[in-house]
């Protein structure tokens, strides 16, 4: 995920989730204020189709979307090392 202001213009990129949502919801100041609040995550809620067996259907779907933990790494005891 990142988030560039440059000018009048700003670029947002969260993986996973689809570009409309980012575009409507996802601001610079929602990137900002989960890296100043650790603790705190946001959820992206969204309807999609999904095809299976030949049968088309909608689903709601909840996906994590901004958060400032990196899970893949292990942070050691010092606080500043990390194992990816």
């Amino acid at each position: 995920m990142y988030s560039l202001k440059c000018n009048a213009k700003s670029y947002t990129n969260v993986k996973g989730i689809q570009k409309r949502y980012v575009k409507k919801h996802v601001r610079q100041e929602c990137f900002l204020e989960v890296l100043k609040n650790i603790s705190k995550t946001t959820a992206a809620k969204f309807r999609t189709f999904v095809s299976s067996n030949h049968t088309v259907r909608t689903v709601e779907i909840t996906i994590l979307c901004l958060s400032a933990m990196d899970d893949k790494r292990y942070v050691l005891d010092d606080g500043l090392h990390t194992l990816a």
